[in-house]
């Protein structure tokens, strides 16, 4: 995640923004296509893969991912490849149908060896696929960096990330055959199974892939690939996820092991301290980036993405949201098809939404058009999360009373807000470099957090500190 942002950062400032825009459109394009033709096949394996006989059982499993995942790339690579000239049209460029060409061998890369980090991973290789994920980050670094130094165009640099790509989905593919061995004689009986589990894992990472790409390609449509430029980097995903993985790792399996004993009211107490846990952390960053993204968007982007900070800030309201970890809840309740409608019902409403508020705004306030589809993301989302929590709590026989931790979600809001307040009144105004009113806002910040915290309610301190300690020793493990 970190390697995007870092890619990002450098390719704003080796094009003009209609041209990061185009290259934008192409990657966005087809990163959300990936998902939908990845099938669940690599969430699917993890699952199927521990149940199968060691030996060649698995072996023959891993190898029928691998021919199932290369098929469907060469299905997407064919769509794309045929749609170049909608895509050209679409992206308002006689030369955009030459941009898609050039990025086919990633795309085909990033499904064809989709399954290989979640194969590596069952199989008890961890290391081997902490040092691919790692090879590749660097890989897109480098690029980004080769592009930003030697003024490369979008097709050379598209190019050149196909080729990271290829390399990476070879490597992938060797460190399987080194893993598990040849599947000699490959047989695909057997593979209706791992579809059939597949399918509902692959419906729903195709709809929540969709709904993250929607308003961007309203935008795209609508306001052109300038703006493209503006929103893509300012509607960005905070990421958080190591700190959600802490908790959730511990959360599924118990959650699991109560609702079968019949204890649900112990299931929202596990919610309700995950909750309170994750908000100790998620809300002081929340409030730290909205009152400081002025300062984070100028050390981040080059000046003319100045208008950034609006997207941005729009985003940021739905990080709080973070902290409501229902899907491991609904899995681990059997009630996992809720997320799907959520995500169904997220799509739709994000879709309607960022039309209308785009179609409003374009006639009489053309300049507040961008932030239209950031409002209806925001607002969808905050729709989906409100809905699943409530019919979580009705499951658990519990009220929106008791299933949040209101008390400490508003101790948290308050010390965050103080703490905000304070390092903004020191840093206003200050003329010297980002970097350093960046970080010295951030220590004023966690000090007064910390101080607030320790006075306030010290059970808020030493969760910190614990939530704080499993981080590290994750961090350091991986």
């Amino acid at each position: 995640m970190s390697s995007i942002f870092i890619v990002n950062a450098l390719l704003a400032r080796a094009w003009t923004l209609p041209e990061f825009g185009r290259f934008s459109a192409v990657w966005i394009l087809g990163n959300t296509l990936a998902p939908v033709f990845l099938l669940g096949v690599p969430t699917a394996l993890l699952y199927i893969f521990p149940r199968r006989s060691p030996g060649d059982p698995r072996r023959i499993l891993v190898w029928q991912s691998t021919v199932v995942l290369s098929a469907s790339a060469c299905l997407l690579v064919a769509l794309l490849w045929f749609a170049g000239g909608s895509i050209s049209r679409w992206l308002s460029s006689p030369a955009s149908t030459d941009l898609v060409i050039p990025f086919l061998p990633y795309v085909f890369s990033v499904v064809a060896a989709g399954h290989v980090e979640a194969a590596l991973v069952a199989s008890g290789r961890a290391t081997w696929q902490a040092g691919l994920s790692l090879v590749g980050a660097v890989g897109l670094v480098a690029i980004a960096v080769l592009a930003y130094g030697l003024d490369w165009g979008i097709r050379e640099t598209l190019w050149s990330l196909s080729a990271i790509g290829a390399g990476r989905c070879g490597v992938g593919w060797l460190a399987l055959a080194l893993s598990m061995g040849s599947p000699g004689t490959l047989s695909m009986s057997g593979v209706g199974t791992l579809l059939g589990y597949a399918s509902r894992i692959g419906l729903n990472d195709a709809v929540g892939s969709l709904s993250r790409a929607v308003d961007r390609m309203v935008v795209l449509t609508f306001l052109g690939t300038a703006d493209l430029a503006l929103y893509h980097v300012g509607a960005i995903e905070v990421p958080v996820s190591l700190m959600l993985a802490a908790v959730v790792t511990v959360l599924v399996p118990e959650v699991s092991r109560l609702t079968a004993a019949g204890q649900l009211d112990a299931v929202a107490e596990l919610f309700r301290g995950a909750v309170g846990r994750l908000a100790l952390l998620i809300l002081p960053l929340f409030f730290f980036l909205y009152v400081h993204a002025e300062t984070v968007i100028e050390l981040y982007l080059p000046a003319e993405y100045s208008r950034t900070t609006e997207v941005f800030r729009i985003f940021l309201l739905a990080l709080p949201l973070r902290c409501a970890v229902y899907n491991p809840i609904l899995v681990g309740t059997g009630r996992a098809t809720w997320a799907l409608y959520g995500s169904l019902g997220d799509l739709c409403v994000n879709v309607a939404l960022s039309l209308f508020f785009v179609q409003a705004l374009l006639p009489a306030h053309a300049q507040w058009a961008l932030l239209g589809p950031a409002v209806a993301t925001v607002l969808a989302t905050w729709g989906q999360v409100a809905v699943l929590v409530t019919l979580l709590a009705r499951s658990l026989g519990q009220s929106w009373r008791v299933v949040l931790p209101w008390a400490r979600l508003g101790r948290v809001s308050v010390v965050s807000l103080l703490a905000a307040a304070t390092s903004l009144s020191v840093t206003l105004g200050w003329q010297g470099s980002p970097a350093l009113r960046l970080v010295i806002a951030a220590i004023l910040f966690w000090v007064v957090v910390t101080a607030l915290l320790w006075r306030w309610d010290r059970s808020d301190w030493d969760e910190l500190i614990g939530l704080g300690r499993v981080l590290l020793r994750r961090e350091g493990v991986s």
